[in-house]
């Protein structure tokens, strides 16, 4: 499959967290959510509504959120809320579910489908598809009521979304057990909804374009990760029609985020077979989608400082209700630009790497339109995106830059030199996020390899300054540092750190630099809690770096700081060790690679000892 990165849609606390002590949780506990998580009780309905918007509001808060969790706000809103008699008060409920689960991901999630929310879910469907076909023949019904039945469709929709977006295996039940049912409800939802006109190229929307995005983005989510899924979807009549000549269509009321949905559920429909043409229409198409987004104001319509201040100086009760009313509609757009955003760049990062493996197979050479998206409008994206969308930045950088190099075409020769903005991105970036780190040490991997293929190399290693030890170490330190993430994290940011280390090691005059990747490459070896595929790539490394006399390095380093005997006595006796626990019934693959490797590695011993002789 085309297979984007996941979309990452958990958004910060848009407010200042609250100060941790416990002296003050335990206030906000008594004074706060304790008041709100009683009035969910309450027999009065405005009661019970006002208390749900409140905690809506509050959750957008990390921890605040943590703090209602405690109090067990998701068991309250499943057992109370779904079920209450007020309508308005269960769409909202199964929105702050939602939210919940998109926020807090796994542990919101499986908790929730093992307390059964999709018999709730199921009986949503049914409602919604008895209203929608009551609703196609009321033309009287009024734009409230028809408001508030799109609102639940779009909550239960992407409550499934966020539930598989949150553990691996609900993905799985729903698609293996559940899949007739989805396609059932969204077939009527479109039915109902996707009006096709008489010229059959434009297409009108008799639902909302939120709940139209959440069917689409429920495809396009679910084929971003599933074989079965897409098998099923080409079966289906109805839905497979509708996928496959929804790119032509003109959707005369949908939002950008429509637009690059559309273009995200071709990339899966397209998967490897797609061609230079196509690839150079998705991004056109994407591009052009998300190219009238205002980030300005945007980013205003999310900051709730800003919002707050606008509305301090009302004074009159209509002026402050017309302003909170405008401010809602602005904020639900700006999020969904913010969707929009964060899923084009997904879509460019996927596009790149199916070129990069066409160029690899020997295809025909790019056109030349498709050649000046590359390495024009795409770095010039970028840059304009990396400071708010970093993680997503770097990553389809990184793709772009490997894209480049199976192309033959340096990033430092650029007109532009959009590797300038790249660089400070990748200097000014943070390391709390994973995802970012990741995307850091995957850019400069890829910058060390098209600087290691540019003539002169030596002038891009002293401008970026990487090919020092102070460099090395601040590498060096990243990796232990990954011990502060996931098992599968940890890997991932481990391995990048000794794929960029492996490349600085490579450069000649750089004597020194060799010598601590040298050194630090034997520790990792020698250690009895490297995982088995480090062990197998650090290994290859470094019979790749030492693997000719002529180096300059191997004199001093290899040869005059001993590191044959360290191979012979430290790490051939821990790799043997180590590769022996490799299950090669659970890791077949891995189990292989270690076998291989020790094969190697003991050659690659026994040709350095006679080298030099």
């Amino acid at each position: 499959m085309a297979k984007s990165r996941k979309k990452l849609r958990s958004n910060k606390a848009r407010v200042n967290p609250i100060l941790r002590d416990a002296a003050k949780d335990a206030q906000v506990r008594s004074k706060r959510i304790q008041p709100l998580m009683q009035q969910l009780q309450s027999a009065a309905v405005n009661e019970r509504q006002m208390a749900l918007g409140s905690i809506s509001v509050l959750c957008e808060d990390v921890h605040m959120r943590e703090l209602f969790l405690r109090e067990k706000l998701v068991q309250e809103v499943m057992n109370r809320l779904l079920s209450d008699d007020n309508t308005e008060i269960v769409v909202e409920a199964y929105g702050l579910l939602r939210n919940l689960c998109l926020e807090q991901g796994y542990d919101v999630a499986i908790y929730m489908w093992r307390s059964d929310i999709w018999v709730s879910i199921t009986a949503g469907f049914e409602k919604l598809i008895e209203s929608l076909s009551s609703l196609a023949g009321n033309a009287k019904a009024s734009i409230e009521s028809r408001r508030l039945l799109f609102d639940f469709g779009d909550n239960l929709i992407s409550l499934v979304v966020a539930l598989a977006d949150g553990a691996s295996e609900i993905q799985e039940q729903l698609i293996g057990e559940h899949l007739p049912q989805l396609f059932h409800v969204i077939t009527q939802i479109l039915k109902y909804g996707f009006i096709v006109g008489d010229d059959n190229k434009t297409c009108t929307l008799k639902i909302t374009t939120q709940l139209f995005n959440s069917v689409l983005d429920l495809i396009y989510d679910f084929a971003s990760d599933s074989a079965t899924f897409m098998d099923a979807l080409h079966a289906h009549p109805d839905l497979s029609q509708f996928v496959q000549t929804l790119p032509e269509f003109n959707i005369l009321n949908g939002s950008e985020l429509t637009h690059v949905l559309v273009q995200g559920i071709l990339l899966q429909l397209l998967d490897e077979s797609i061609t230079f043409q196509q690839a150079e229409r998705i991004l056109e198409r994407t591009c052009a989608a998300i190219q009238p987004i205002d980030l300005v104001a945007m980013k205003h319509a999310l900051n709730a400082a800003e919002q707050e201040k606008e509305l301090v100086s009302l004074k009159n009760t209509e002026e402050f209700s017309s302003k909170i009313k405008s401010q809602s509609d602005n904020t639900k757009r700006a999020m969904m630009q913010m969707q929009s955003l964060e899923l084009a760049l997904e879509i460019i990062t996927a596009v790149t790497e199916l070129l990069a493996s066409q160029v690899e197979r020997g295809s025909q050479p790019l056109p030349g339109t498709l050649l000046n998206i590359l390495k024009q409008v795409l770095p010039d994206l970028f840059n304009v995106l990396a400071s708010d969308f970093t993680s997503h930045v770097l990553m389809a950088w990184n793709n772009l830059l490997w894209l480049f190099l199976s192309l033959e075409i340096n990033v430092f020769e650029l007109p532009n030199e959009p590797w300038k903005q790249l660089w400070s991105c990748i200097y000014q970036a943070g390391n709390d996020d994973p995802r970012v780190r990741f995307g850091k040490l995957s850019c400069v991997w890829a910058l060390l390899k098209a600087i290691q293929l540019h003539h002169n190399s030596a002038q891009y290693l002293e401008i970026l300054q990487v090919a020092t030890v102070d460099f090395v170490h601040s590498i060096r330190r990243e990796y232990e540092n990954a011990g502060e993430v996931n098992s599968e994290d940890q890997l991932d940011l481990r391995l990048r750190c000794c794929h960029v280390l492996f490349v600085l090691a490579t450069f000649q005059q750089h004597v020194d630099v060799n010598k601590e990747v040298g050194l630090f490459f034997l520790h990792v070896l020698s250690q009895k809690d490297t995982h088995p595929q480090l062990l197998v790539e650090v290994a290859d490394h470094l019979i790749d770096i030492y693997s000719d006399a002529g180096f300059d390095y191997d004199l001093p380093n290899f040869v005059g700081l001993g590191f044959l005997d360290i191979l012979r006595k430290d790490v051939l006796p821990n790799l043997r060790s180590a590769f022996k626990f490799v299950d090669k019934n659970k890791n077949p693959q891995l189990k292989a690679e270690c076998h291989e490797l020790f094969t190697t590695l003991g050659s690659f011993i026994a040709y350095k000892e006679g080298e030099r002789s």
